[in-house]
């Protein structure tokens, strides 16, 4: 919960940060009788409630369309692109404690299908009604053979 008590309790702050940016309230409880105290207090635990929900879809949409660095082939966290000794997109994730790891075979099913699959079951994995757009969209080119290691 962000609702704090300031000033031995005569004011209250609610405050939370949603996409990087500090949302914040006060509510003054000075001179205030116990019933109307207890309206304010409710009020700010509703607007802390609110902003909560609002902080929870945010970090639950970055999570959804956070790319990754350049090492990993694909820029969809939780997908890179294994050779095995074939091309295979390989998804990674840990849900509720437990791990998950699947290959999707680039010779086997072709780049589009395999990678329509992975983001499929990477989604289903995080709990997902279906694949983000934007993970579609990132689909890499999958080079014939492996790059040469240095």
């Amino acid at each position: 919960m962000a609702v704090y008590e300031l000033n031995n309790g005569q004011l209250l702050r609610v405050a939370r940060s949603i996409d990087g940016k500090l949302q914040q309230e006060y509510f003054s409880l000075i001179g205030l009788n116990k019933t109307k105290q207890k309206e304010v207090r409710r009020e700010a635990k509703a607007l802390d409630q609110k902003w909560a929900d609002k902080q929870s879809a945010a970090k639950a949409k970055r999570v959804r369309e956070a790319g990754t660095d350049k090492k990993h082939s694909t820029g969809v966290r939780g997908i890179n692109l294994v050779y095995r000794p074939s091309p295979a997109f390989r998804v990674q994730v840990q849900t509720s404690g437990k791990s998950h790891v699947r290959e999707f075979s680039v010779k086997r099913l072709g780049a589009d299908k395999a990678w329509n699959e992975a983001t499929k079951f990477l989604a289903q994995c995080r709990g997902y009604k279906s694949a983000p757009k934007a993970w579609k969209d990132r689909m890499p080119k999958v080079p014939k053979k492996a790059p040469k290691k240095r």
